[in-house]
């Protein structure tokens, strides 16, 4: 379940998250209404808070906690075998794969955002993508570093994530489960959630066969254990998948 207050928790005992978040929230600011941060940080309950519950400031914030998340899980000493982002997670998984660069990742982000806020109707779907597909096409995604899991194709990708096309929004089901046993099948024992909920670390157990259900003590969300993620690295906790 989300936890209010996970980013402001991670802000003030870690500099290096602080700045991270610092630094890439000021890069997603001039694609929203309102600074970014003021939004995420907002108190619950407020109107200013309640944007986070739309598209173009969900993804953008998402982004940023995960990211800034992944510098520091690495300044712990975590190295991911497999990497794999579900829904608008995927950008996050694929800056940490290498396919995109910070600036790059949060142009991205950023005009998908801006373009959510767009002009509904019929063609709107349409012209998005042809308008994300450019912005898209002057990035230059590259191939994953890491291996990088596709949440709706449930395979691994490669040289493809170098096309824009394989970015643009588009129809289709997320294939949590899917994935989850595919990465189980590939020896994966350890699982790690980045973000501010610990949504998919507790769906786990209902994705895979009974007998295969993560041992105590092997799935994690930084959003839940990060105090216990930070002491488990420096004892060699390895091979986490994001």
């Amino acid at each position: 379940m989300p936890r209010p207050g996970t980013e402001r928790e991670l802000a003030a005992a870690f500099p290096l998250f602080a700045k991270t978040l610092d630094e890439l929230c000021a890069r997603l600011d001039p694609y929203l209404e309102l600074p970014l941060k003021s939004v995420m940080f907002a108190d619950p309950g407020t109107r200013t808070a309640a944007l986070l519950g739309r598209a173009s400031y969900a993804g953008p914030a998402l982004f940023a906690v995960q990211v800034a998340q992944y510098r520091l899980l690495r300044s712990w000493g975590a190295r991911p075998d497999v990497l794999f982002g579900h829904g608008a997670g995927r950008m996050a998984a694929a800056y940490a794969a290498g396919v995109f660069s910070p600036a790059g990742g949060c142009h991205a982000v950023g005009t998908l955002a801006r373009l959510l806020d767009g002009a509904p109707g019929a063609a709107a779907p349409q012209a998005l993508r042809t308008a994300y597909g450019r912005t898209l096409a002057t990035l230059h995604p590259r191939p994953p570093r890491l291996p990088l899991v596709s949440d709706l194709t449930a395979r691994p990708v490669g040289a493809e994530t170098a096309e824009p096309g394989f970015w643009l929004p588009g129809p289709g089901s997320r294939r949590f489960a899917d994935v989850a046993a595919l990465l189980h099948r590939d020896g994966v024992r350890n699982w790690l959630e980045l973000g501010p909920a610990d949504t998919l670390t507790r769906a786990l157990a209902e994705a895979l066969p009974s007998d295969a259900a993560p041992a105590p003590g092997s799935a994690y969300a930084v959003a839940r254990d990060w105090a216990v993620l930070r002491a488990g690295f420096g004892s060699g906790l390895r091979g986490a998948p994001v």
